[in-house]
């Protein structure tokens, strides 16, 4: 008696479900690091925009002020500035972000209070993720006054 049955057996089936499982894997495991690369460059560039704000800001501070203070709060990872302005009054700014923890280290030898008609301010400014704290970035700058006066 001779068959002529067509169709697959139990085993090409089984296969051809192994196959297409290692390949689902490895296609869901792509797209999910792909996915956990773009939040890391989406909060880098975060952490680059809030950075820069803070170093404009304290540019206009050290520009625009007698003398200040500059202290990091460890606990809530920001910034805290204390600043007399050319007409005597005292202010306080707080730069903080529920996503990013600020640090900074002051580079050259300038002690506190800032006096910034006679210092420059070397600054490092690190800010990290405050989920992921191995991403990080750190910016140099340097706080400076424009001399009046000649040359």
């Amino acid at each position: 008696m001779e068959r002529d049955e067509r169709g697959l057996t139990l085993i090409e089936v089984l296969a051809s479900i192994t196959i297409l499982s290692i390949l689902g894997v490895i296609i869901w495991n792509v797209f999910l690091q792909g996915y956990k690369l773009s939040q890391r460059a989406v909060s880098k560039n975060s952490m680059i925009q809030e950075t820069n704000l803070v170093i404009t800001n304290l540019t206009r501070i050290h520009q625009k002020s007698t003398q200040y203070t500059l202290s990091n709060t460890g606990a809530n990872c920001e910034i805290t500035i204390n600043y007399t302005k050319m007409d005597g009054t005292t202010q306080t700014e707080i730069y903080n972000n529920p996503q990013i923890c600020f640090n900074f280290d002051i580079t050259n030898s300038v002690t506190m209070p800032v006096n910034p008609k006679q210092n420059d301010v070397s600054l490092k400014i690190t800010s990290s993720d405050k989920k992921n704290p191995s991403n990080n970035i750190t910016i140099n700058t340097m706080l400076y006054r424009i001399k009046a006066g000649g040359y």
